[in-house]
């Protein structure tokens, strides 16, 4: 391995070497022990304070070239904050490069009412956007606004949002900012490209993270998309994984217990179909018609498939089946159902029953929103309803 010495370490060892040098080169018959002692240490000072002179010499010189380059920051920043004075006084406009095309935006001519959709103003942010050690400006904007890098004596437009298939926004991953343009208010797809910039004005770096579900029925992800990540395919949890760590956006099984969080804010009005055995109470009953919902990780640790199929035999009767990694946890029938209210099922379970024909009763709240559902527990009145699992028409 290679050793490095420092300046700093040669001076010392060069002082030290003297000193042992010197005394050790002392002849016991000139004078006394005392004094040969007192020789020594006077030779032995004169060769510390060599080292500590120049080790102050040394550090003076490194607080000088510090002070030097925290003022050449200082001064580049102070540049920096007088051209983009300058360019919101619309003394200056900004230079616009887009696909090999130049031109000249200027800050008064860009619209600025706030009632307006499409109006510009300054944001209060200060974020170093290319990672130069600068903040740049930022103008909030439509689609995310804009983004001034102020580099080589002039104003320069580093980023701006591109319409709903380029929605601005920025970043910190992997200890350096990105700037990101996204398209996720699309059916289908949800696409984030990623640009880093290192102070030049041109990406040192890019990649895409998306997912893409042209065919889902209910225009959400599954297990059956497409993911892509920097160019390779990856899995819907390796997709949620990187969405949770760059974004903290929640993954499927978050998501769906925030939804059902939601689920009793406000009250349904919806008319209670009593289950009487009619054509209107079985005509209810066809919209949470599901030949089967997926279930990860429900509160109890469980995965299953919820089912709500009308029986082959008897037009008037369904399964309604809840099959988990644990057996099930119901096996019940449409006549179960005591009532039907807006988009809930209200199931009345029989858990156990005895020979005398007595039973236990569980009982179960059914949400049915198309793409999902939720499964809630209860108590006997179906209040205090406890959250179980939001299970997906396709996981």
């Amino acid at each position: 391995m290679k050793r490095v010495f420092s300046k700093k370490n040669i001076t010392k060892s060069i002082g030290v070497l003297l000193a042992v040098s010197i005394t050790g080169c002392s002849s016991p018959d000139i004078g006394s022990k005392e004094e040969s002692a007192d020789e020594s240490s006077t030779q032995e000072a004169s060769g510390e304070a060599s080292v500590e002179d120049a080790s102050l010499e040394e550090s003076s010189a490194a607080d000088d070239s510090a002070e030097v380059a925290s003022t050449d920051e200082a001064e580049e920043s102070n540049d920096s904050e007088a051209l983009y004075e300058e360019f919101l006084n619309g003394d200056i406009s900004a230079t616009c490069i887009y696909e090999g095309t130049e031109s000249q935006i200027w800050f008064k001519d860009l619209p600025q009412d706030p009632e307006e959709w499409d109006s510009y103003s300054v944001s209060d942010e200060k974020v170093d956007l290319d990672n130069d050690g600068e903040d740049e400006l930022i103008l909030n904007g439509p689609y995310g606004g804009m983004y001034l890098d102020a580099r080589d004596g002039q104003v320069y437009v580093l980023a701006q949002g591109e319409g709903t298939v380029g929605e601005l926004s920025y970043i910190e991953y992997e200890d350096s900012i990105y700037i990101i343009h996204r398209d996720t208010s699309h059916e289908g797809r949800k696409i984030y490209s990623f640009d880093l910039y290192d102070g030049s004005g041109e990406a040192v770096e890019s990649f895409d993270l998306s997912a893409e579900y042209w065919d889902a029925e209910y225009d959400m992800y599954d297990s059956d998309s497409d993911f892509t990540f920097k160019g390779e395919s990856i899995t819907m949890e390796e997709y949620e994984k990187l969405m949770k760590d760059i974004f903290d956006i929640p993954t499927k099984i978050e998501y769906g217990a925030q939804l059902a969080s939601l689920e009793f804010q406000y009250d349904d009005d919806s008319e209670k179909i009593i289950n009487d055995g009619s054509d209107t109470f079985y005509d209810a009953m066809e919209a949470f018609y599901a030949e089967e919902y997926t279930y990860k990780q429900s509160t109890d640790g469980l995965d299953g498939t919820l089912s709500i199929i009308q029986e082959l035999d008897n037009s008037s009767e369904y399964s309604i089946d809840d099959n988990n990694s644990n057996g099930y946890r119901f096996m019940a029938l449409g006549s179960n159902v005591e009532y039907i209210k807006g988009d809930r099922l209200y199931l009345k379970y029989p858990e156990t029953v005895y020979e005398d024909g007595t039973a236990v009763y569980t009982y179960y709240i059914i949400a049915h929103h198309g793409g999902y559902i939720f499964l809630f527990e209860t108590d006997e009145n179906y209040e205090n309803p406890e959250y179980i699992y939001t299970a997906w028409y396709k996981y």
